[in-house]
């Protein structure tokens, strides 16, 4: 009785450990295997300070930070622009002189979400920290 039940509890653990690490694995988190998605590029004088890129189940998503010489209302007026460009519809926006914020869908699934809603401690004296989140459709 004691082999089979230490047997049965080995097993649940190897089972358990390979479903674990199986689930949500990073795919890219460097500025060099980043591509601003959707046809989108990058906003002028602003760069990629920090990116995680992994899946939800089988969804693909980004969240990560973005510095910029601009102004926060600047970027994300430029993404604004550039998302309805490529379809997405404006569903939700904040435009205060606190806190600029968009968050756009495209389809059954495409979303991105963008907001300076950051301490700007990341980035370098002079910048302004952008944080955003992309979720792509299958």
């Amino acid at each position: 009785m004691n082999s089979i039940n230490h047997r049965f509890i080995f097993s649940t653990l190897i089972l358990t450990s390979i479903a674990f690490f199986s689930v949500d694995k990073v795919f890219a988190s460097s500025e060099a295997e980043f591509e601003v998605p959707f046809g989108l590029t990058m906003a002028p004088e602003t760069r990629l300070v920090d990116v995680a890129q992994y899946y939800v189940g089988t969804i693909k998503e980004a969240n990560g930070l973005l510095a910029t010489k601009k102004t926060a209302k600047e970027v994300v007026s430029y993404y604004e622009r550039a998302l309805k460009a490529a379809g997405f519809r404006i569903f939700s926006k904040t435009d205060t002189p606190t806190r600029n914020y968009i968050a756009a869908k495209r389809g059954k699934g495409d979303f991105f979400s963008m907001s300076n809603t950051g301490d700007n401690s990341e980035v370098e004296p002079g910048e302004t920290e952008i944080r955003f989140m992309i979720r792509y459709a299958n």
